[in-house]
Order: structure tokens, then C-alpha cells, then sequence
């Protein structure tokens, strides 16, 4: 496989500087497996074993820290002194956490990267049985910096920034790129192996097929399936959109707790996030629904069978927004959070960053700005900015994500930044850098 720079792939390096127990965690297919085998091969400790659990033939060596040692022993693996150890889809070893807590307790020598695709029971474990005790990273898809790095052979459009940027250019990233990207997705196999339309259609088949089969079925009742996959198809068209439970269970023939059941398990194993709302005052600001994102576009154009012109679609503006949630997801630290804010007036911003220092709207215009009578882009300020800025005064900055244009206005002593949506991961990276 071609090789994909992948941003996490550093972090994680340098933070085995300090933890002893590293858990990978993420969908099937986004780059787990790759990931913990650049690690191993590039780690100085000399003693070190892979192991790859989907291997039925592995996992009697799991069944009890006695076995494991013993297995160990057998390739002159140590445990005295030190050692890497890789558990590649740890999810399939009864009692893994246990196992890893034993371990962690008494083999002080022992550095453990595991992978996994998560599901309920491997978090509630990973809580209980691990606090203190190791560090979990969410592997995501490609994002569109690692995707542009990786398809931009000449450099020409992924050193832009918003300080060299012009329409023209990012206009040639929206056409080249972008669209592309959202076309298929961030499956790394699918941008750095596949060629074809149709490749890329049976990729995503096969991962769709596999989540079904493998993460799922374990999780819901064989006779269920057919509906849980009802009401993927159901969400996969209402990207952006509130996530209306009666409705949904109206359309599914599924129960209300049933359509909670699916949507929580369908968070739990990163295939969609479902964003809560901001409010602190709730005479004014609504609190109950959350808005709803898939986490890879082309897995949701897989769904619904979708395979038109992303620019010449209906819902263009709810594709994008979807972009700019996953790569804002992907920018913003640990103690970071993202909402949406909506009021009982109608006012919306699409989404919130809440940070230590305070918040950060962003509302999404895929449009093109108007020009006035001497050609000069008229900067529109979304009209809910305003009704933000009325109930919180903790606003650090404020965004409004474009299609190709750049600029920045003061608003209220707050200053309003025009960002292309292809930028907006490097802008936010840059902001809470320097707020």
C-alpha cells in the first residue's frame, strides 16, 4: 500500500515516550492495523511480537495471563526485561482489559499498543477495568489535509494557506480535490490503492458488509438487521439535520427505544456523531435534539446509492457542512468540545468549538458572496452572530466558512473570519494555537 502520512501516527510515537498502555480505537478499514505496524517496525526496544487476533488460532493464547506469559516465553520474548508488544482487533479476546490491567500491574517493562473496533462492551471494559492505566486515541478516516497530501503530488495546492490563498486557487482545490474526496471518502485503501469507480464502490461494500457482519452482529438480534440497516438508509439522507426519534420510528416501524438503541451503537462504532446542542439559558436557547453527521461521506453516498455530482446536489450545503464538522472533530484538542446553538427564535449557528478560553462560532455559507458596485466582495455576517453575541461574551473569534473567499471583519469589538471550507482544519488549528 502506498504510504498516506498520517498526522496521529507522531502523536502516538512520542507519547509511548510516557504511557505504557496505548488503545487504537475506530471503525473497520480507517488505518489501525497500518498504523500500529509503522509503530512496530520503527520502535528501538528489541524484543517485540505482532499479534493478530482476527487469527482464530491466536486466541487460545489469550484465554488467561498464565497462557499469554507462556505464549511469550515460547518467542523468546522476556517479559523481565523490556518489550513492545502489538495486539492487532483486540476486541475478539474475551476479558482483554483484564488481561491488559494484569499485565500494566506487573510487568513494569511492557509497552502494549492494542487496535480495536469499537463497540459498547470494549469502552464500558476499557473504563472499568483500565482507569489510570492507559491512553486511547480515536483513529478517524483520512482527513482532507492528510487526503490533499497524499493526492497533491506536486505541492502546488497543499502548502495553501489562508494567508497565500486566492478564489482561483482554492476554486482549483474545491474542483480537483474536494469533490473528489467527498465523493468516495477517507478510506485510506480507496485513495492510496484503488483506481476505478467501480473499485471503490466494491471497497466500500466490502466495509459496509463487513461492519454489518462482523461489528454489528454480535450487538442486535439477527432478525433486527434488516431494520437497523432501514434506518442507516434513513439517517444517511439527513445529514446536518435534527435527529427527530418519533420520526425516525414512524418511518422505521422501529420502537422509540429500539431507534435510541441503534443511534447510540451507530455513535459507539464511529459510523455517525450525534452533535448536542450549547445552551445556558433555557428560556432562550433549545436543548433537546441533537443534529446528526456521518462520519465519512462516501460510506453515506454508499448507502443511499448516491453516486451523482457532489457539487450539482440538492443538499450540497449539508455535504459540506458535514465536511467542515469531521475536520473541525479532527483539529480541535482533547479538552475541546463542539456543539450547535439554536434558539427558540429560529437563530442558528451550525456549530460552537467551546475551549478554556471561551467559544468559537461557525456557520457554514456555501454560497458565493455578492459583489457591490465597484467589485468588491460585500462580507454578509450571518444575522445569528448577532443573537450570539448578545447572550455570550466569552467569544474568542468568529467564522464563517466560504466557498473560495478569505477576509475579516470586526463586528461588535469581535472579529469575523471568512475561511474556505478546504482551509477550515488549518485555520482552527492556527486559532487555538494562538487565540
Amino acid at each position: 500500500m502506498a504510504f498516506i502520512e498520517r498526522t496521529i501516527l507522531n502523536t502516538i510515537k512520542n507519547r509511548f515516550e510516557k504511557e505504557r498502555i496505548i488503545i487504537l480505537v475506530g471503525s473497520r478499514q480507517v488505518g489501525k492495523t497500518f498504523i500500529a505496524k509503522k509503530i512496530f517496525t520503527g520502535t528501538h526496544i528489541t524484543q517485540k511480537i505482532f499479534l493478530n487476533c482476527e487469527d482464530p488460532r491466536q486466541l487460545a493464547n489469550f484465554e488467561n495471563i498464565d497462557t499469554f506469559i507462556k505464549y511469550l516465553d515460547f518467542n523468546s520474548i522476556d517479559i523481565l526485561k523490556p518489550a513492545f508488544i502489538v495486539i492487532d482487533e483486540f476486541q475478539y479476546i474475551k476479558n482483554a482489559t483484564k488481561l491488559l490491567k494484569i499485565i500494566y500491574d506487573l510487568y513494569e517493562n511492557i509497552k502494549i499498543l492494542v487496535t480495536g473496533s469499537s463497540s459498547i462492551e470494549i469502552q464500558k471494559h476499557m473504563k472499568e477495568s483500565l482507569t489510570g492505566r492507559k491512553k486511547i486515541y480515536t483513529v478517524y478516516n483520512l482527513s482532507f489535509d492528510e487526503f490533499i497530501n497524499f493526492e497533491d503530488k506536486s505541492k502546488k495546492y497543499s502548502n495553501i494557506s489562508l494567508e497565500n490563498s486566492t478564489p482561483q486557487n482554492i476554486n482549483s482545490i474545491n474542483s480537483i480535490f474536494l469533490y473528489k474526496y467527498l465523493y468516495y471518502g477517507g478510506y485510506p485503501r480507496i485513495t492510496a490503492e484503488l483506481s476505478t469507480d467501480e473499485e471503490k464502490k466494491e471497497e466500500l461494500n466490502e466495509i459496509y458488509a463487513s461492519y454489518l457482519q462482523k461489528d454489528i452482529k454480535s450487538l442486535i438480534s439477527g432478525e433486527n438487521i434488516i431494520a437497523y440497516n432501514n434506518l442507516l438508509k434513513c439517517i444517511a439522507s439527513q445529514i446536518g439535520n435534527l435527529i427527530n426519534i418519533n420520526e425516525l420510528s414512524n418511518t422505521t416501524r422501529l420502537s422509540r427505544k429500539q431507534v435510541e438503541h441503534y443511534l447510540s451503537i451507530l455513535q459507539e462504532t464511529f459510523i455517525i456523531k450525534m452533535l448536542p446542542p450549547l445552551y445556558t439559558n433555557k428560556r432562550k436557547e433549545i436543548s433537546r435534539m441533537p443534529k446528526l453527521f456521518f462520519s465519512d461521506q462516501g460510506l453515506a453516498n454508499f448507502i443511499l446509492n448516491d453516486f451523482s455530482e457532489i457539487s450539482s446536489r440538492n443538499n450540497i450545503g449539508n455535504i459540506i457542512e458535514n465536511f467542515v464538522f469531521n475536520e473541525i472533530k479532527n483539529s480541535i484538542r482533547a479538552a475541546d468540545r463542539i456543539y450547535f446553538w439554536r434558539t427558540l427564535q429560529g437563530s442558528e449557528i451550525d456549530f460552537i468549538i467551546q475551549t478554556g478560553k471561551g467559544l468559537i462560532p461557525i456557520e457554514v455559507k456555501w454560497k458565493m458572496f455578492k459583489t457591490d458596485v465597484t467589485s468588491r466582495v460585500a462580507m454578509s455576517i450571518p444575522r445569528s452572530f448577532s443573537s450570539f453575541f448578545e447572550l455570550h461574551k466569552n467569544i474568542t473569534a468568529a467564522i464563517v466558512v466560504t466557498i473560495n473567499y478569505t477576509g475579516k471583519r470586526t463586528v461588535e469589538n469581535k472579529e469575523v473570519f471568512f475561511v474556505p471550507a478546504v482551509l477550515i482544519a488549518k485555520f482552527v488549528r492556527s486559532l487555538l494555537m494562538h487565540p
